[in-house]
């Protein structure tokens, strides 16, 4: 996992035969945290795509405030934009625990884009985390099985009174 605070790519190897693909390769570009939020964001990224598990990208937060503070987030906490669009209108989603059943003729997909809309509010003591871990799939309407792109997913982030933007895109290659 990269280190807490600090905003670099990371690449991880996918599966060969999978996606019907010599090889999938992943990365992620996570932005910089945004300057005023008393929080760091660390993503991690497992790209390795087996029979039994799709990719895994994995959303940490970490409190750095000096007391505790109510954070303001989309739900599940802490990272909850489950859409990432590329330019040419293809999509991924993230799916909260993939099962087989996500897989369909040798790619991990879905037909749901589960806009969210829920939000929670959660109090953090000084050094306190939440932790997410999504599947990244495929949506079924590609033309492709997880056609090459740069998706970008992003969430907000509140705390008093404030409202700061952070997030990442995923790269297909």
């Amino acid at each position: 996992m990269a280190q807490w605070g600090r905003a670099r790519p990371q690449a991880v190897l996918g599966a060969s035969s999978i996606c019907h693909r010599s090889v999938l390769r992943f990365s992620l570009e996570p932005d910089s945290i945004p300057n005023g939020l008393p929080a760091t964001l660390d993503t991690s990224l497992d790209g390795e795509i087996t029979e039994t598990r799709p990719a895994t990208i994995r959303v940490a937060f970490e409190c750095t405030a000096d007391d505790a503070r109510t954070f303001r987030f989309g739900y599940p906490c802490p990272f909850a934009d489950t859409v990432g669009v590329e330019e040419n209108g293809s999509r991924l989603v993230l799916q909260y625990e993939a099962s087989t059943a996500d897989r369909d003729r040798g790619c991990w997909q879905t037909g749901t884009l589960d806009e969210r809309g829920v939000t929670e509010r959660r109090t953090f003591d000084p050094g306190s985390r939440a932790v997410v871990e999504w599947s990244v799939l495929n949506y079924a309407e590609n033309e492709s099985c997880f056609p090459t792109g740069r998706y970008r997913f992003e969430d907000a982030y509140g705390v008093d009174g404030r409202t700061y933007e952070w997030g990442f895109c995923l790269r297909v290659r």
